[in-house]
């Protein structure tokens, strides 16, 4: 008969034994630490854009003597592809923005109508917090300092409970500050409105009352130039797409313009 001697475990491999079984993550760990980490690096997800119904915010402040929000340039691909945020937003080199300037100066009628479905138009970024309720009991995590981006109306409304100092005024102050609440009727391209009502005045937890930055978020949302001059070559072959629109953008990726030096600088606002 064989005996065995089982040597006994000394301290420093129990110690071992225990750090490497505590630190083997789960699947579900793993991606929840990634997104975590891609959305430190401003990785251009969580966008938000008011869908049918009514959705309750808390703006966020810039900065000292910052706008509020940052006007972008946008396109308008389709439903399936909906919009993009253009690099002209910072007066950078756009392939859109060049094309859209190409056909709207033709003399070729076709060119024309296809410049029609390719014109830029303004829309505009807010950094908030946004809310599971529209009654402001819970923050929602996935959505705080978050870029929403806004149509025009929208923006002015906001801006005039901004200057409205009598009854209500700069809505971002954490202490004297509100949430706002954005109703969207509607989906499509002729039948939407929106209408923004202001909340009771409330103070913002002092975990969120840092500023957002903002222009990082935006930037984060912009595509290379690479995969905007594929995003317009699928465009024209497809002939423009003019149905109903939607402010979704399309799926981003970490922006490398500054890598791009194929087109001059140019003054874009001016062309919108």
């Amino acid at each position: 008969m064989r005996y065995f001697i089982l040597k006994p475990i000394n301290k420093a491999m129990k110690e071992k034994t225990k750090k490497s079984s505590s630190s083997v993550m789960t699947t579900r760990e793993k991606m929840l630490a990634r997104k975590k980490d891609l959305e430190k690096r401003g990785g251009g997800g969580g966008m938000i854009y008011p869908k049918e119904g009514t959705i309750r915010v808390r703006i966020k402040s810039r900065g000292a003597d910052e706008e509020l929000g940052i006007e972008v340039v946008q396109f308008y691909l389709g439903p399936k592809d909906g919009g993009i945020i253009s690099p002209a937003t910072f007066d950078e080199p756009c392939p859109f923005m060049e094309k859209f300037q190409e056909l709207k100066n033709s003399d070729d009628p076709d060119d024309k109508a296809l410049a029609s479905k390719l014109v830029p138009r303004r829309r505009y970024i807010l950094g908030v917090i946004a809310y599971k309720d529209t009654k402001g009991k819970e923050v929602d995590p996935d959505k705080i300092d978050k870029p929403m981006m806004v149509p025009r109306s929208v923006y002015q409304d906001i801006i005039d409970l901004y200057l409205d100092e009598e009854d209500w005024g700069d809505m971002t102050d954490p202490i004297e500050g509100y949430d706002i609440k954005i109703t969207r009727t509607g989906s499509g391209k002729m039948d939407t409105s929106y209408s923004v009502s202001p909340c009771q005045k409330t103070k913002l937890d002092k975990k969120y009352r840092d500023d957002v930055d903002l222009e990082k978020a935006v930037r984060a949302s912009i595509l290379s130039y690479d995969q905007l001059e594929e995003k317009l070559a699928s465009f024209l072959n497809e002939g423009g797409d003019d149905e109903d629109e939607d402010d979704a953008p399309v799926k981003s990726s970490k922006s490398k313009l500054a890598d791009k030096k194929k087109k001059n600088g140019k003054k874009y606002k001016g062309d919108i």
